[in-house]
């Protein structure tokens, strides 16, 4: 019977994503809470009113605003732009 170890190249990638987590965690830690409020301007709490589709893009746009002037790096553009689009409604 074979015993369920993980193959040293599955480690690897285990312990390469830890690393990655925890080097972001780091980045966030270090930028402090500057761009906390602007983030919460442009997502809505799950208890308010939804947005329309038009309001999501113009909110999706300002993000392309500020990540294209340098006000915030890319892993957190990413974040806040897929919880933008997370919350479109198609018909």
């Amino acid at each position: 019977m074979a015993t369920g170890r993980s193959s040293f190249a599955k480690r690897q990638r285990d312990m390469a994503k830890k690393a990655k987590a925890a080097a972001k965690r780091e980045r966030k830690l270090e930028k402090g809470d500057e761009f906390d409020e602007l983030d919460d301007e442009l997502l809505e709490e799950d208890s308010g009113p939804k947005l329309s589709n038009e309001e999501i893009m113009e909110r999706v746009a300002e993000l392309h605003r500020r990540y294209d002037d340098g006000q915030m790096d890319l892993d957190t553009f990413d974040e806040l732009r897929a919880d933008l689009m997370g919350q479109m409604v198609i018909d």
